[in-house]
């Protein structure tokens, strides 16, 4: 297994489409299997490859949830050998909760006691 990581912190430089295009070629031209993790909270490529939704199972909920087998949210698509872990808006979310779990208690202010009205 291989990995291939596409990241740039500059949006507009096309890691989505050369992401799209390398899947669709390794498949279809190499024979490959290929998982593509959707990882932008935008979700085009799962939009290009038709397994967007907000119904079903997604990174978010991958990264969120307790004891999540992350082949419920993995999904066909329409190419043979191309699968996709979908992302939709949640992963807004998500991200806030994952950041929230790992900042170490010592970082987190003390407010004194809780006020009753």
């Amino acid at each position: 297994m291989k990995i291939i990581s596409i990241i740039n912190l500059k949006g507009g430089v096309a890691k989505t489409l050369t992401a799209d295009n390398m899947a669709h070629v390794l498949a279809v031209f190499h024979s490959k299997r290929v998982l593509i993790v959707d990882n932008d909270k935008q979700g085009n490529t799962s939009k290009m490859f038709g397994v967007h939704s907000y119904d079903d199972k997604s990174i978010s909920d991958v990264l969120t949830a307790r004891r999540l087998d992350i082949h419920e949210a993995i999904k066909k698509t329409r190419f043979e050998g191309i699968d996709v872990l979908p992302a939709n808006m949640t992963l807004i979310r998500a991200n806030l909760e994952v950041m929230m779990e790992i900042v170490p208690a010592r970082n987190k202010r003390a407010c004194g006691p809780r006020w009753t009205p």
